[in-house]
């Protein structure tokens, strides 16, 4: 019956070694995107998905948020705006809103010059 454990002991162990990085992972993307916690009178841009149907002007205006740089509403429903602790802490509260990230810059992997092909 002891058969079972010498099986189960690497199995647990590989995943124990698996999971620190996997737990790691958000705090040190964070740290390294300059994502870190927002100061107290600081204001950064960030980019705010709403609930299907929901109205991003209501939401803008239950949320303190007086300005945005752009509102979508076709393809997906929120806006981006400058937003300061506050405002982000009562959009991060509400119900209609699903994702709240910081904006940043995206790079696409690189792509061999002269190739061709479907996307």
């Amino acid at each position: 019956m002891r058969r079972p454990l010498v099986i189960l002991r690497p199995v647990l162990a590989a995943a124990l070694l698996l999971a620190v990085p996997v737990a790691l992972a958000p705090a040190a993307y964070a740290d390294h995107a300059g994502h870190g916690v927002q100061e107290a009178g600081e204001s950064a841009t960030y980019l705010v998905t709403l609930a299907p149907g929901a109205d991003p002007e209501r939401v803008m205006r239950e949320t303190g948020v007086t300005e945005a740089r752009y509102v979508y509403r076709s393809a997906v429903r929120g806006f981006a705006a400058d937003l300061d602790g506050r405002q982000l802490a009562a959009l991060r509260a509400h119900p209609d809103v699903t994702a709240v990230e910081r904006d940043g810059e995206a790079v696409g992997a690189p792509v061999e010059e002269g190739t061709t092909g479907r996307w």
